[in-house]
């Protein structure tokens, strides 16, 4: 079963704490983990109230999450909590938060929007 790892010597802020939780869940279907497993590349999660930020790291099928923003990324989302919330709840879609302004974005779209679709829990 695929698992999101953590970080060597990190303790996950909230953020990735939640993050980390929703698509551990969600990767255990096998079509979800199929649309990332073969991604490389960081993408960059922050949350623009408090400016807490995740780095999820994708190679060769391992998916790694820290705490922070590293400069080099392929793709960037910053949103409120609660269009994060949102998004990853399924309430808000990720294409309509993009086009809405609820997320800014920068880099990778597609890459970005194929790793949110991993945060959204099954109907």
């Amino acid at each position: 079963m695929p698992e999101v790892k953590v970080k060597e010597g990190e303790e996950l802020n909230g953020l990735g704490f939640m993050l980390k939780d929703l698509m551990d869940r969600n990767l255990i279907n096998p079509q979800k983990y199929k649309a990332v497993k073969n991604m490389k590349g960081r993408v960059v999660i922050k949350e623009s109230g408090t400016g807490v930020a995740i780095t999820l790291s994708f190679r060769e099928g391992e998916i790694e999450i820290q705490n922070g923003a590293v400069d080099k990324r392929s793709a960037y989302m910053e949103a409120s909590f609660k269009n994060l919330a949102g998004i990853s709840s399924g309430q808000i879609g990720p294409v309509r938060a993009l086009l809405t302004g609820k997320a800014k974005v920068r880099g990778n779209l597609f890459k970005l929007l194929k790793i949110l679709k991993t945060l959204i829990p099954e109907e």
